[in-house]
């Protein structure tokens, strides 16, 4: 219990508790869902695919599982960052300055490296 945000992937499920740590469950091939969570303190939730994300209090973000596309570097991304989303297999983080940060599959432009200028907050 305890839960204040919740996130699915295809097959796997996130959610966010109180304390700011993360459970999770269902499909685990790619090591998305470790069955013990994941320990933190964590203000927001996303999940792609094969691949989970957390915003960290610091404005950082933690990344796990596939990482095949770039979708989720181990060592996550650093940043000032307010808001996360998934797609299937990339990433994007909202700037404190309104500006976004992609990364991973990018066939359809979905995720353009240099990320998306503008002030979106």
């Amino acid at each position: 219990g305890n839960f204040v945000a919740i996130a699915t992937g295809t097959a796997h499920s996130l959610a966010l508790r109180v304390d700011g740590s993360i459970s999770c469950w269902g499909y685990n091939e790619n090591d998305q869902a470790p069955p013990d969570g994941v320990p933190g303190n964590f203000v927001a939730i996303a999940a792609g695919a094969r691949h989970s994300l957390a915003l960290r209090v610091d404005g950082s973000v933690a990344c796990w599982g596939d990482n095949e596309n770039d979708q989720a570097p181990p060592a996550g991304v650093p940043g000032n960052f307010v808001a996360i989303a998934t797609g299937t297999a990339h990433s994007l983080a909202l700037r404190v300055d309104g500006s976004i940060s992609c990364w991973g599959y990018n066939e359809n432009d979905q995720a353009p490296p240099d990320g998306v200028p503008g002030n979106f907050v």
